[in-house]
């Protein structure tokens, strides 16, 4: 549901009611609305379900007008539980006055209701303290539980204790466990060598922990204390619990000085008593308590507990708490499961070498949603590609997206790409880029699709739908995808001269290529030539080619055709819907190059990748059709009516893939700008651990069939 905003009255008084979304979209509406001459002091917000941080600046800004107008606080009325955590985690909280009803908010801007102050009661016999009741409905105690060293950031973690570990890998944090404190940003680690230490951390939505097991305190507290005699923290719990009638406690308390300095402490203390991990106590030296607020104001107290934390951190089981400490209570019948409340991603085995990155990516760049599932799409040798499907608190799902991450060099091409050569042009259904995101060894980019239909869209890669069986629906939508979905890119080619063999060498995304080629092929790699059996015959050897005419080669200049390409355009980087959209993804290698290179990259997938013969003699015909295509004296662009060895479906595709290169390079063009895209994706092949030895090694001499066209009658020889 969109924002609905709605001007009701309360007798004289004007409210203003807002249901539905307050998000990015809807808060300039919102805008316009309030910023007229007067606005209403008084906001229901109870049918609110959402609230970002792009509204939480509109109701700040519309406060300040307020205040410099002289008008008092605005009234926020009746915030749901989601909304309301928004506020606490900003600590915005006392900014606004809170009231559960409308007709309560009416009072408290007339001035019916007095001011609440607190209360002195004997909380034990003969021992007293000053009570302020908070009314907060939104008092919440969030627990981890065997967490499995899964990660929360520190906004998740506003007021929190417990046992975890810094490190963005399970296994850094585990290998050196802490108990930890976090206030509101500030966090105190206790490790169990002895050594202790306190970070203020900057940006805690972007700092992760993580957990063993922890208890965070959300929301507003429900009661707030002045001791005017000592507790013992067992005592404290035991009588805060009679005066609450709940069940479980959670106290926050900042002690005045005494022979160990001033402290801030928390607990959580439950039916049978104080709580594992026990009591957490962070030293605060030099504070003065006269200059901390009075009981109400923890976020005001907050501030002066950064400003003076020390490095001094304990774990007791109880402790006294000395006359005129400050105690801010959260009391529920039974804490809450934290995964519930917070964002519910569980990252597949598949995510590999960067599972835990992964992880912390999906928590910073779905941090809007409340459940997130991945699935992988794609997965190179250096990055993984998913369709995330994500839902909100309600359950809802909402549209489709995909997740790429992989390692920071590629994904900063990636993002590069897609700011120059993606954004500017319209590729049919495009990609919008939602966010970007770094933890660890591994950056996460977020994508959404223009023309996206619906929540229940099923995106699937083209060698998804190839590999079940659809090889002539892959041709047809390959065949939209070349001359409609990526003409802006290829129909604006250009002449121009190109150092071909410096764009497409293999070694500028495979540098260790010859060293692990070696390790396949031995000696083979030094020869002059590489005897053939299966065609009885020697070929050049391409690996020679390799070293000694690519570095040759690489200033002299061919002309061609030029344009934006993809550069990786194989079928695992097309997606496409159950409406046969198309939508491109991986934009790590596109940059200008010949325009044949795309259509190029797909001639190695179709002819070798594809493949598995398990026979010499499969692998003897298979070799005879390579050899009639490169070696026919035919123009480039030309197949052979018959490929021996080669599935004619296989072959047809080919013979598409060459027409429309042909198309948009002009079939007059030197074969380099075709051939060397082929033989850059073809080399390779040979370490495709996924694919089979015999594989691995026969397409060496595909190669070497290519090598053998370009001296034959390549124009790449340095004059």
């Amino acid at each position: 549901m969109d924002l609905e905003i709605t001007t009701q009255a309360c007798g004289d008084l004007p409210v203003l009611r807002l249901a539905g979304r307050l998000n990015n979209a809807s808060s300039q509406p919102l805008q316009e609305y309030v910023s007229g001459p007067a606005t209403p002091g008084i906001w229901d917000l109870s049918a609110l379900t959402f609230l970002a941080s792009a509204g939480l600046r509109v109701l700040l800004a519309h406060e300040q007008r307020r205040r410099k107008a002289g008008e008092p606080a605005t009234v926020l009325v009746g915030m749901q539980p989601a909304v309301q955590e928004v506020f606490a985690i900003t600590g915005l909280s006392a900014l606004w006055r809170q009231a559960a009803s409308v007709s309560e908010a009416a009072r408290l801007v007339q001035g019916v209701v007095a001011p609440r102050v607190a209360e002195r009661r004997a909380l034990l016999p003969g021992r007293w303290a000053d009570c302020l009741d908070l009314g907060s409905p939104s008092a919440g105690i969030l627990q981890w539980q065997d967490a499995s060293w899964t990660a929360a950031s520190l906004a998740d973690l506003p007021l929190a204790f417990g046992r975890g570990g810094l490190g963005v890998r399970r296994e850094v944090a585990a290998a050196r466990p802490a108990y930890f404190l976090s206030l509101g940003g500030l966090m105190g680690l206790a490790y169990a060598d002895g050594e202790t230490d306190t970070l203020d951390v900057g940006e805690p939505a972007r700092r992760y922990l993580r957990l063993e097991h922890a208890t965070s305190f959300s929301g507003d507290p429900a009661l707030a204390l002045t001791l005017q005699d000592s507790f013992t923290t067992g005592d404290l719990a035991t009588a805060v619990a009679a005066v609450t009638g709940k069940g479980w406690q959670g106290l926050l308390a900042i002690a005045p000085e005494d022979s160990k300095g001033s402290s801030v402490s928390v607990l959580l203390a439950g039916p049978a008593g104080i709580n594992a991990p026990g009591i957490l106590s962070l030293s605060l030296p030099g504070l003065d308590m006269a200059t901390l607020p009075a009981l109400a104001s923890l976020q005001t107290a907050l501030e002066g507990v950064r400003s003076h934390a020390g490095d001094a951190i304990s774990l007791s089981d109880d402790r006294t708490l000395p006359p005129g400490t400050r105690v801010w209570v959260w009391s529920v019948d039974l804490p809450a499961d934290a995964k519930v409340h917070t964002l519910d991603t569980q990252v597949p085995e598949q995510a590999g070498l960067y599972r835990d990155e992964t992880e912390l990516i999906v928590r910073s760049l779905y941090a809007d949603c409340h459940r997130v599932r991945l699935a992988p799409l794609t997965g190179g040798f250096s990055a993984t590609t998913w369709q995330v499907e994500s839902f909100d608190a309600q359950g809802r799902r909402l549209l489709p997206t995909v997740l790429k991450v992989g390692p920071p060099a590629m994904m900063d091409r990636e993002h590069d790409a897609h700011e120059r050569y993606v954004g500017p042009f319209v590729l049919n259904n495009a990609s919008i880029g939602l966010g970007r995101a770094a933890h660890g060894e591994a950056v996460g980019l977020r994508y959404n699709f223009v023309g996206v239909a619906g929540d229940a869209s099923k995106l699937k890669t083209l060698q998804r739908r190839s590999l079940d069986g659809d090889d002539a629906g892959v041709q047809t939508l390959y065949r939209t995808l070349a001359e409609q979905t990526l003409r802006p890119w290829y129909g604006q080619a250009r002449q121009e001269s190109r150092p071909l063999y410096a764009d497409h060498t293999p070694l500028r995304l495979f540098p260790a290529l010859p060293q692990l080629a070696r390790e396949v092929l031995g000696e083979l790699m030094d020869a002059a030539t590489l005897p053939c059996p299966a065609l009885g015959r020697d070929l050049p050897n391409p690996w020679r080619f390799l070293a000694e005419q690519f570095p040759q080669r690489a200033a002299h200049s061919i002309p061609c055709k030029v344009a934006i390409t993809h550069g990786d355009l194989n079928l695992n980087n097309v997606l496409v819907d159950e409406r046969d959209n198309l939508y491109v993804i991986d934009f790590s290698e596109t940059r200008e190059r010949s325009v044949g290179s795309d259509f190029a990259r797909l001639e190695p997938v179709f002819l070798i990748e594809r493949e598995s013969f398990a026979e010499q003699a499969q692998e003897a015909a298979w070799l005879r059709g390579m050899q009639a295509l490169y070696g026919s004296a035919g123009p480039w662009h030309d197949v052979p009516p018959e490929l021996p060895g080669i599935p004619a479906a296989h072959r047809d595709f080919i013979a598409q893939l060459r027409q429309h290169a042909a198309d948009y390079l002009g079939k007059d063009c030197a074969e380099e700008a075709y051939l060397l895209p082929v033989l850059e994706w073809t080399l390779p092949i040979i370490f495709y651990g996924n694919r089979p030895l015999r594989l691995r090694r026969a397409s060496t001499y595909v190669a070497a069939l290519i090598v053998e066209r370009l001296l034959r009658q390549g124009s790449g020889r340095p004059a």
